[in-house]
């Protein structure tokens, strides 16, 4: 349990590392200098560099499934799930940026392939927290697929250092603004009230703190 607990410290410190560099200008002996101890201390814990490949894409995979779970708790409002839907949105933008897709699919394309399966299954969990949502007379009946897609898409672009610069607003202006056509896209007019748009701004700002 202790060696695991020592495992999951180290993995954490190369998390972030691993979303900016591509797995092909990575080694040991990098990942070890990133995790601030030996070559061999590193080897101790982990066997290659596929590894820990291989326990990153898990936990992005374990990421979308979180997110899940979160849509489909009953004991949240829909309107909450709503807010916390774009929130994951934002971090798997964040978790899983193009550089980490395009290495995977060159790659590792059997890692490509399981995290892809992940993002299926989270299209079908939002699929049915909409048809949920539609029932209940809170959402307009949409496609999840096209909604997911049309997530990533945009937030990808508005993540490009450039995008701020083209359109002259900041990060902040744009994912909030961002959120607001989502939200009017998604919730009917009667029950836009029941959102807390300060809530969702204050959530923007911290991310944007920890990026």
């Amino acid at each position: 349990m202790e060696k695991a607990i020592v495992k999951n410290k180290y993995f954490d410190k190369i998390k972030p590392v691993l979303r900016k560099i591509r797995f092909s200008q990575i080694n040991m002996d990098d990942m070890a200098r990133h995790m601030d101890i030996s070559k061999a201390t590193l080897y101790k814990y982990f066997t290659s560099k596929d590894e820990i490949i291989t326990m990153f894409v898990d936990h992005c995979a374990d990421y979308l499934k979180m997110a899940d779970a979160a849509v489909a708790d009953e004991a949240i409002s829909f309107a909450q799930r709503f807010r916390h839907s774009y929130e994951h949105s934002l971090k798997t933008v964040i978790y899983m940026p193009d550089i980490l897709l395009h290495d995977l699919r060159e790659l590792y394309p059997h890692l490509y392939e399981k995290l892809m399966l992940a993002m299926q299954d989270h299209i079908r969990s939002m699929q049915r927290f909409i048809d949920a949502g539609a029932e209940a007379g809170v959402f307009r009946r949409v496609s999840a697929s096209l909604y997911v897609v049309q997530d990533d898409a945009v937030l990808r672009r508005i993540f490009e250092p450039s995008f701020s610069i083209q359109f002259d607003v900041t990060l902040k202006q744009a994912l909030v603004e961002f959120y607001l056509l989502k939200k009017h896209q998604l919730i009917v007019p009667e029950m836009l009230h029941t959102v807390d748009d300060a809530e969702v701004e204050r959530d923007i700002t911290q991310i944007i703190q920890r990026i």
